[in-house]
């Protein structure tokens, strides 16, 4: 792992201190969201060597929820900060039963609004770019345990469309993301085979917003 990938974590809350000083000193439009997502897979190869699994056969889908901070620098242009959290059930996969996979983003990002208003029907695109943390994994085989994944902070980054109706301070939402995320920290005794590559997700996110 990048240590440098720790500084996104500390922009996250630079970025949320900074928007809530800004919003009780009334300087500028903030908001808060809560959202709910559903991720139907992970798309990638979850180890290597013949017979390794893939991200599908390890895991379910997963389900999570969000929490962002947001404020318009600009009638079209938002600024955001956020933390997600995901859990995707273990599958078996040849016999190989794999423990759940816990998965944490931080992130910050952007959005673009095609329309100047603050009442009613809007659609937007956004972009975030982040540190997603991997809860480590263990499997076992006929009874025998053993580490797979350590647990580890990675890269992260998503870009997504959706659109949002707002009426006077209170907010809806409905947006589609598609992520990458990188490879999570193999396990050093079962490294030639739990040696993963990165993986993308497709969340699907509904959730409501409430403007100060």
């Amino acid at each position: 792992m990048n240590k440098n990938i720790v500084i996104i974590p500390l922009l996250v809350f630079v970025l949320l201190g900074f928007a809530l000083s800004q919003a009780s000193a009334g300087e500028c439009p903030f908001s808060i969201s809560f959202a709910g997502q559903y991720t139907s897979f992970i798309d990638g190869d979850a180890g290597s060597g013949s017979g390794a699994p893939e991200y599908d056969d390890a895991f379910d889908g997963g389900i999570g929820f969000s929490v962002e901070a947001a404020y318009r620098i600009a009638p079209k242009i938002g600024l955001l900060g956020g933390v997600s959290y995901e859990n995707y059930s273990g599958d078996k996969h040849q016999d190989i039963s794999f423990d759940n996979l816990d998965v944490v983003n931080l992130y910050v990002g952007g959005k673009y609004y095609f329309i100047a208003q603050e009442n009613g029907w809007n659609p937007y695109v956004r972009a975030d770019i982040g540190a997603v943390y991997f809860s480590s994994v263990d499997i076992s085989y006929m009874g025998i345990g053993s580490d797979y994944w350590n647990s580890s902070w990675e890269l992260m980054g998503d870009v997504g469309a959706g659109v949002e109706y707002r009426y006077d301070k209170l907010g809806f939402f409905f947006e589609v993301k598609a992520r990458y995320m990188d490879e999570p920290s193999s396990s050093s005794a079962l490294k030639e085979y739990s040696d993963a590559d990165s993986s993308w997700t497709l969340p699907v996110v509904f959730g409501i917003e409430y403007h100060f």
